[in-house]
């Protein structure tokens, strides 16, 4: 085929919003009602899941819809060691204060007022500001902040009416603990102080980011923000959509043994949906049709992508115990309690919680319900099961659990009462194309 419909990419925006129907519906009329009673009606929301999953592309769609009726869009990418949350603020105040008219020139004087710091001080970067102090600033006032936030919306609101200020934020779990007190506070000032202000706020995160807010000072987290959990799978129906719908606009059809094949590789996962589909829409001949044979065509080049540019060099990193841990996992079908973890590495699961900590951390593990982890990306599963234990230091000497152990660990586990203990498939075993797709779906070949 010609053109390129579909978006495979960290952020890219998909062509169909699939899956996320009622969240966009929510977020409609919550735009509505703050703009007609202000803050008392916001519901300042993080959105949080694995990565692959669609937050940022979510994210964006929530910018788009308040940028649509006039509100302000400020939008901040958090960075691990990089520029704070508020001196980015700060950064894109600056700016807009100096090149544009109308709201951002008649708020520059609230802005003034908590600029003219040294963002340094406060941890967040280099100096920011907006008029050169005469001598070294305090950090920030979160009062202050909120005061100047809450006049842009004033200000945004008397052009256009209903409309305000939106604020936005990427990757919210690796920003720094005192950029994300000081942003709870100012959130928190604006509730107290400005509660007719429209001024709202969405983030995107890992699902960490909870325990992270906590970690760094933020009171009752969840009595603050709405946390939404973004499935880290889309349902059939809509991943079926998520292909076929772009397709039809250019009169082209997907047959369903196709559809249910790339269901099966993917297992809905929204990332390597729009990478697969892609890849199979760039080579299928068409010029209507997409057919089983060119989803095969194409598997040999994404099992090769994948590896090179995703798996592979995240699997390099890891050390050999969190290589140890992923595979027990993956010998378990992709998700399980912990204390079958401990049972199939013959270790005590507190002796594991290091482990869980840094591959949450890393994201390539999630936990989705209280004393369970499950591997983050789908694809991932059958290849550290294909990959385990090359290049890792296995046996008596290292304390490496061999792959055979691994699964005579886990087979063992089985036989006798094991609380919580879910029986899943194996996880590297391949259905005929066309029939039912495996829980944790094959490499492919």
């Amino acid at each position: 085929m010609d053109s390129r419909i579909y978006t495979p990419g960290a952020g890219h925006q998909p062509p169909v919003l699939a899956g996320r129907d009622d969240l966009m519906r929510d977020w409609r009329l919550m735009l509505n009602d703050t703009g007609a009673r202000g803050r008392v009606a916001a519901v300042d929301t993080i959105l949080v899941g694995p990565r692959g999953v669609g937050k940022t592309a979510l994210l964006k769609a929530y910018g788009h819809e308040a940028d649509r009726h006039g509100s302000i869009v400020l939008s901040v990418q958090a960075v691990q060691g990089g520029e704070g949350l508020i001196g980015s603020l700060m950064q894109q105040a600056r700016t807009q204060t100096q090149a544009e008219a109308g709201p951002w020139r008649r708020a520059r004087a609230a802005f003034e007022n908590v600029a003219g710091v040294n963002v340094s001080v406060a941890g967040f970067g280099g100096g920011v500001s907006m008029r050169e102090p005469a001598t070294e600033a305090a950090h920030p006032d979160a009062g202050m902040l909120a005061a100047a936030l809450a006049g842009l919306a004033a200000e945004v609101g008397k052009d256009h009416p209903g409309a305000g200020l939106l604020i936005t934020v990427d990757e919210l779990q690796v920003a720094p603990h005192r950029d994300l007190a000081l942003l709870a506070a100012t959130l928190h000032r604006l509730n107290v102080d400005h509660p007719e202000a429209n001024v709202t706020f969405a983030a995107t995160g890992l699902p960490l980011t909870p325990s992270v807010l906590t970690a760094a000072g933020v009171t009752h987290p969840d009595r603050l923000f709405s946390v939404q959990d973004i499935p880290l799978n889309l349902t059939p129906p809509d991943a079926r959509y998520a292909l076929v719908e772009p397709a039809r606009d250019l009169e082209v059809t997907w047959q369903p043994d196709a559809l249910d094949r790339v269901l099966a590789v993917t297992n809905g996962y929204p990332a390597h949906l729009q990478l697969l589909a892609d890849r199979v829409w760039r080579a299928a001949p068409g010029p209507d049709t997409v057919t089983l044979a060119d989803v095969e065509g194409a598997l040999p080049r994404l099992a090769e992508e994948l590896e090179m540019r995703t798996f592979g060099p995240r699997w390099d990193r890891m050390s050999d115990r969190q290589a140890e841990f992923l595979t027990a996992l993956a010998v378990l079908g992709g998700r399980a309690a912990m204390a079958e973890l401990a049972t199939a590495l013959g270790r005590a699961s507190t002796d594991l919680s290091w482990l869980r900590d840094q591959l949450l951390k890393e994201g390539d593990i999630y936990v989705p319900r209280y004393g369970q982890v499950a591997i983050a990306v789908p694809l991932f599963a059958p290849f550290v099961l294909a990959r385990y234990p090359q290049d890792r230091r296995t046996g008596q000497e290292s304390g490496i659990r061999s792959l055979e152990e691994l699964r005579n660990n886990s087979a063992t586990g089985q036989d006798g009462p094991h609380p919580g203990k879910v029986t899943r498939p194996n996880p590297a075993r391949l259905d005929p194309p066309g029939g039912p797709g495996p829980r944790s779906p094959p490499p492919p070949r």
